[in-house]
């Protein structure tokens, strides 16, 4: 990628430059973002950005009709200054891309992109977005390879917690049993990505099959087109994401899917999620987890659905183990994985890139 280098684009990366360094001077860095559907983002990264001073603006794009989404842009760019755009992950088909990308270059406002469907969608979602990109921050580690190779500057930076939304919550009745699951059953991922339908029977199927104490939440795990679906009596539906917490804290054992075994970096978002509300965690093996925790100290993976059956059997009996566990992971999370820690690495990041301009 060639970044554009005119004065006006010089400028204003120099600013946004000047303006981290300075920002403990009260100097507010202003951020605009156009997907207003991520909760992950607008709980997560962006209430970290707000507590540390951060001016972020959401602009629910998507909501306007396509024909008024650039005037409502334009308005929006004049109106707030920001210094750069925040574009995270699943945006495409939300808002007229083109349109979008073309008005940002327009602005030479500096652009940057979380590409948090790495690396199982990144030739379909991430390439959308990150040649347009002057930095792009990817959940898998391996991803900065492939970033490199089309000249796109890039590091890593995964999920993480919220500890102020995600945390020990008063347990209800409601939530109150041995295993719980907080998912989508995906369906139509290809053969070559197929880990999560793959996870699925490893830590969630044999607990169905042997008719566990055991509810799930989510969408599509009683559609007759996915790929495997589970009774009626096992299903809850739908439930917020602001009252996981009180799921994650109600039950005694929290199921984790995952949807890639290839990456060093990349999880759920719901893993250190699950983790900083000090629940017991347990979930397919993936070298992701191997990389970050370490097992039976702050979580437990499963390497088959005999060793899943195994697993939970023993630890619904070893109360006192099962709880220090998930003590040790919530430790864990506060301790390195908030997303405070999160915008602290994207700091240094974007100041170390910005300073080679």
């Amino acid at each position: 990628m060639t970044l554009n280098l005119n004065s006006s684009k010089k400028l204003k990366m120099y600013e946004l430059l000047h303006t981290l360094k300075e920002k403990e001077r009260g100097e507010r860095v202003r951020v605009l973002c156009v997907n207003h559907l991520l909760y992950y983002l607008n709980f997560g990264l962006f209430a970290a950005m707000e507590e540390k001073g951060y001016e972020v603006f959401i602009l629910p794009l998507p909501e306007y009709p396509a024909a008024e989404q650039k005037d409502i842009l334009v308005y929006w760019l004049d109106k707030f200054k920001p210094h750069f755009v925040f574009t995270p992950g699943w945006s495409i088909n939300l808002f007229e891309t083109e349109q979008f990308l073309e008005i940002i270059h327009e602005y030479n406002l500096p652009h940057i992109y979380w590409a948090t469907e790495d690396p199982i969608f990144f030739e379909e979602v991430s390439l959308v977005f990150a040649p347009h990109c002057d930095y792009v921050f990817t959940l898998a580690e391996e991803c900065n390879l492939w970033y490199r190779e089309l000249k796109i500057p890039s590091s890593t930076l995964t999920f993480a917690c919220n500890p102020e939304v995600f945390r020990p919550m008063p347990a209800k009745n409601e939530y109150k049993y041995d295993i719980v699951l907080a998912a989508n059953n995906y369906y139509w991922f290809s053969p070559d990505k197929d880990f999560r339908r793959r996870s699925i029977d490893l830590v969630l199927k044999p607990l169905v099959e042997h008719g566990y104490n055991l509810k799930v939440w989510g969408a599509y795990w009683t559609n007759p087109n996915a790929d495997y679906t589970i009774p009626s009596e096992f299903y809850a539906g739908y439930i917020d994401y602001r009252e996981t917490s009180y799921l994650y804290s109600s039950a005694k054992i929290v199921l984790g899917l995952q949807s890639v075994n290839t990456s060093l970096t990349q999880t759920s978002c719901r893993t250190y999620e699950i983790m900083g509300c000090g629940a017991f965690h347990l979930a397919p093996f993936t070298p992701a987890y191997a990389n970050l925790f370490k097992n039976f100290y702050h979580l437990v993976w499963s390497n088959s659905p005999e060793e899943t059956l195994e697993l939970v059997d023993y630890f619904l009996k070893n109360d006192w183990e099962r709880n220090k566990i998930a003590l040790q992971g919530r430790e864990e999370i506060l301790a390195k994985h908030t997303y405070m820690h999160r915008l602290e690495k994207m700091e240094k990041d974007l100041m170390n890139f910005l300073s080679g301009w």
